[in-house]
């Protein structure tokens, strides 16, 4: 999850993926659609966005532009929260422990640690929960662990992919079954993670297609979890 260009703008598309469909999935499961939802999805994306600036702060600490974009834009979008949820901010606060393991680890560890990047797609799967507390006011702990851990899972196929490491590819594969056992804590019906199955399939065979193809494949699949989600969950 590599900022790129020169602007403020965070040009990461799978972050932007697994953001909306995340935040669908809370919406989903809650069967309701808010018009509020907009405004909270507005927030969401502020925060994200402000990973761009967060990061050339971290790689330029005496320029303090970037410092300020990126305070405004985390500010912009508490602001947004507070008035949306308003009394429901206590129940909240737990959470703030995932934005500041995932900003101390990049600091610390570079936003390419394999924990920073676990961190990150745990904190893009928290617009799952924050989706469907807007509607029903409580935070669903099931919901954050069956959407982080099949998000999360990308993270081990990707550096598979990329590394061939045999290393990496048991790791994908131990990870589908983590989530596996897991489900199974939670009470979460298995079936759900279907899609990892070409999680184990590509970690065997390591079999090729285009990068472009490999970007639809990973969104087909986030789209049958979102649809596996709102029927089993």
């Amino acid at each position: 999850m590599k900022p790129e260009g020169k602007g403020y703008f965070l040009k990461e598309y799978g972050s932007w993926s697994v953001l909306t469909v995340a935040f669908l999935i809370g919406l989903g499961v809650s069967r309701a659609l808010p018009w509020q939802a907009i405004l909270l999805y507005l927030a969401l994306g502020l925060l994200i966005n402000s990973k761009q600036a967060y990061t050339k702060w971290v790689r330029k600490m005496d320029d303090r532009t970037p410092l300020g974009i990126f305070l405004g834009q985390v500010a912009f979008a508490a602001v947004i929260l507070v008035a949306l949820i308003g009394g429901g901010i206590p129940q909240l606060l737990p959470l703030l422990v995932l934005p500041a393991a995932y900003l101390l680890m990049n600091r610390l560890a570079g936003e390419h640690f394999v924990v920073t990047e676990l961190l990150g797609f745990a904190l893009l799967s928290l617009a799952a929960v924050l989706a469907k507390f807007l509607v029903v006011q409580g935070v669903d702990v099931r919901l954050f662990v069956a959407t982080a851990l099949y998000f999360t899972a990308g993270v081990f196929k990707v550096k598979a992919v990329l590394f061939k490491k045999p290393r990496d590819r048991v790791l994908t594969v131990l990870y589908v079954l983590f989530a596996l056992y897991a489900y199974g804590r939670f009470h979460i019906a298995a079936i759900v993670l279907l899609p990892l199955v070409e999680n184990i399939i590509m970690a065997v065979t390591l079999y090729k297609v285009r990068l472009q193809t490999t970007g639809w494949i990973e969104v087909a699949k986030s789209l049958a979890f979102l649809g596996l989600m709102m029927y089993y969950f």
